[in-house]
């Protein structure tokens, strides 16, 4: 790939990760064990990050907020920067051929928090 292409590619994909509910469809695809996750599901999920509630509890406006902002707009534009595969007919979304490199950069630029524990031995590293 020409350094061109290389420079578009990477510029796309940085456009498409700026918004925090596209970069949470990223981590929770790429954290997930099946291969596809329904756009329902998805929306439960980011709308109790967002509220920090559990995901059973994530319904009314808060769902619908989340779920149609996803549909009408952040999972278009992740298919089209090739992190994901969104099909709106069956409202599924599959990796697409970006997503490990999506998740990397996510996951790169992503503040780290560490705990200090009173054990000196104890050196977990949690993340944010």
């Amino acid at each position: 790939m020409g350094d061109d292409r290389l420079e578009a590619s990477l510029s796309g994909m940085y456009h498409a990760l700026r918004a925090t509910r596209r970069r949470r469809v990223v981590r929770n695809l790429s954290e997930e064990d099946e291969n596809s996750i329904s756009v329902r599901l998805l929306a439960k999920e980011i709308a109790a990050q967002e509220h920090s509630i559990p995901q059973q509890r994530a319904t009314g406006e808060p769902y619908r907020n989340v779920y149609n902002a996803l549909s009408q707009t952040h999972l278009p534009a992740l298919s089209k920067a090739g992190i994901i595969i969104y099909d709106p007919d069956r409202q599924n979304v599959l990796p697409g051929p970006n997503l490990e490199l999506a998740a990397l950069l996510v996951d790169i630029t992503r503040p780290t928090i560490t705990l200090l524990y009173e054990d000196p031995d104890d050196d977990l590293l949690w993340s944010e």
